[in-house]
């Protein structure tokens, strides 16, 4: 298992284990721990990318299909402690304007308290 999955205040708190890298590799296992969760109408989920190092396209994909999940059935996700490699990615790909990036997992979990 390379995620660890535990809820804190009434959010699915969700980071990676002794992994650095965001790849293919990991992209549907990922995907197939995190979509039944966020087919629950009322998950709050905060993805924790703190140790990330580096993301694929394989990677991004399987973000977009778990924030349609969310979306589909009124759940949310939010994205937090992106490294400055990885966040390069995303705004070069124009993805902070779709998906809800925070800094810290501190302030991404009072976003979700407002």
């Amino acid at each position: 298992m390379i995620l660890k999955v535990i809820e804190q205040n009434g959010i699915t708190i969700v980071e990676f284990v002794d992994v650095t890298r965001f790849t293919l590799a990991s992209a549907d296992e990922v995907k197939t721990e995190l979509r039944p969760l966020l087919n629950n109408k009322d998950c709050r989920m905060l993805f924790d990318f703190h140790d990330i190092e580096f993301v694929d396209s394989s990677a991004i994909g399987c973000i977009i299909a778990l924030f349609k999940t969310a979306k589909s059935v009124g759940s949310s996700l939010k994205l937090c402690n992106l490294t400055p490699e990885v966040l390069k990615i995303f705004e070069l790909l124009h993805l902070q304007v779709i998906f809800d990036i925070t800094g810290t997992r501190e302030s991404c979990m009072a976003d979700y308290v407002k």
